[in-house]
């Protein structure tokens, strides 16, 4: 009945790391303003380099494998997932 706004936030997880990481990485976020009663579509994008990570001898690297890829308002409220494969 009020207009309000709302933040989505895109979060990855890596399945499988050679080192610990952390359990879930906010990559992207976009606040959204919305009228009583309307809808909007958004787009979040993430590129494969924000896939990677300092390695044990500090040097980036983005490791093949599963990731998890998850959208919602909060952390603790993730209802989009998939997971992709990065070769």
């Amino acid at each position: 009945k009020i207009a309000g706004s709302e933040v989505v936030q895109l979060y990855t997880k890596d399945w499988f790391s050679s080192v610990g990481r952390p359990i879930i990485e906010l990559k992207g976020f976009q606040k959204v303003y919305l009228n009583p009663n309307e809808e909007k579509e958004i787009s979040l994008k993430l590129d494969v380099k924000e896939l990677a990570f300092l390695d044990e001898d500090m040097k980036w690297q983005i490791e093949k494998g599963d990731f998890r890829i998850m959208i919602g308002n909060s952390s603790k409220n993730l209802p989009l997932k998939t997971t992709i494969h990065v070769q």
